[in-house]
């Protein structure tokens, strides 16, 4: 059996120190905004996609895997320079700007 491949945004954020991470978001990123975009009254993401990518890289990279240091998320936007699709040559069929990240 094939392992399952994870069908979730990856994403390359660039920090302004010139820290660069990889970072896939996971399921409980994904539901953390949800959650946060409800309690904040934010748009959906489909009308605020680099809010929501940078809350997802965000969460990921200070909540999830703990690759940077507790931050708010508003220190995350002052200290991140970019967050983007990864420039590789392995297309995983992702686009982390589309919201139905489902097969097309």
């Amino acid at each position: 059996m094939d392992t399952p491949k994870l069908n979730t945004p990856r994403m390359v954020v660039i920090m302004r120190d010139g820290a660069t991470f990889d970072v896939q978001a996971l399921n409980i990123d994904m539901v953390s905004w949800d959650r946060d975009r409800v309690k904040h009254g934010w748009a959906k993401m489909e009308d605020v996609p680099m809010q929501w990518l940078s809350y997802l890289a965000w969460h990921a990279l200070t909540k999830t895997q703990r690759l940077l240091p507790e931050m708010t998320l508003r220190e995350f936007e002052e200290q991140c320079a970019a967050v983007q699709a990864p420039d590789d040559d392995q297309d995983d069929g992702v686009d982390p700007t589309n919201p139905d990240p489902g097969p097309g």
